[in-house]
């Protein structure tokens, strides 16, 4: 971790929004303790409350309401907090002294491929083009980072970033049926939430300028439902319960790692790894 803040270790702090949330607990404890400050968004409180009047150098923007379907029962109160949010850190970013905003985003910007299906992916896109106009208008230089599917051995079951990698780990201590949707075959880019904070701390390290960039953050590899299924096959006996396909779900997401590769970062954990440390506890 030294090695790595070495260039950002100034005088001023790292604000981290969001600081409790499932990718903002893992990314708070990698940061200096004597430097790291950290807010939450809290139902029924305003972002702009909670932001202190301190000086910092860089901001790590990940408060929001990640929800796709509560966005879609609740698009003005996720506009209010996950757009207007955005715009009032990037404000109060300007203001105190930032020289990088990292703001997370998510793959939702893209919905079946022809743009955001969801209000939740529309707000990021709008926070990523909010971004883009601080860089421009003001010079504040500013990254996104479009996260693909987050996973994590200590992911909650039902939280807010739950993948079917959560749903199924916490079903086989229970004993219970796993659901499995459609044919299987979809795939998705999964990344271990170590990969996602490693992308946040290179980004805020990165020597050049971003200047409102926006970057796919995933492994660069499609797995498929049905391997996954294999995987908890071979070690567990488990009962299967089928499920038609979703309605709207995405068949292929994928992300296009070579932009950010060409900088220098890519993602270390393999899935193999990442599974047995969800459903055994080690690697291999």
């Amino acid at each position: 971790m030294n090695q790595i803040w070495r260039k950002l270790r100034m005088k001023n702090k790292i604000l981290v929004t969001g600081h409790n949330g499932f990718i903002g607990s893992h990314l708070f404890e990698r940061l200096p303790e004597g430097q790291r400050v950290g807010i939450d968004l809290k139902d029924g409180e305003d972002l702009l409350d909670q932001l202190p009047d301190i000086q910092v150098d860089t901001v790590f923007h990940l408060a929001a309401h990640p929800r796709v379907g509560y966005s879609v029962e609740n698009p003005s109160y996720t506009l209010k907090h996950n757009v207007l949010g955005t715009s009032r850190v990037l404000e109060w970013a300007k203001n105190h002294g930032a020289k990088r905003v990292v703001f997370s985003s998510s793959a939702a910007v893209y919905g079946n491929g022809s743009g955001p299906n969801s209000p939740y992916g529309l707000h990021k896109l709008m926070s990523e083009m909010e971004c883009n106009l601080y860089s421009d208008l003001y010079g504040l230089d500013t990254v996104c980072l479009r996260y693909f599917n987050v996973y994590s051995e200590d992911q909650e079951y039902g939280g807010s970033y739950s993948t079917v990698i959560s749903a199924w780990m916490e079903l086989v201590k229970q004993g219970k049926l796993l659901r499995i949707d459609g044919d299987g075959e979809q795939t998705r880019d999964y990344i271990h939430v170590d990969d996602i904070v490693s992308a946040n701390l290179f980004c805020a390290n990165y020597k050049g300028k971003f200047a409102g960039s926006c970057f796919d953050i995933g492994t660069g590899k499609a797995i498929s439902l049905n391997s996954i299924k294999e995987f908890v096959e071979e070690r567990y006996k488990v009962k299967w319960q089928q499920a038609p396909e979703r309605e709207g779900d995405v068949k292929h997401a994928l992300a296009n790692i070579g932009p950010l590769q060409d900088l220098g970062w890519e993602a270390k954990i393999k899935i193999a790894e990442g599974l047995n440390k969800c459903f055994i506890g080690e690697t291999k």
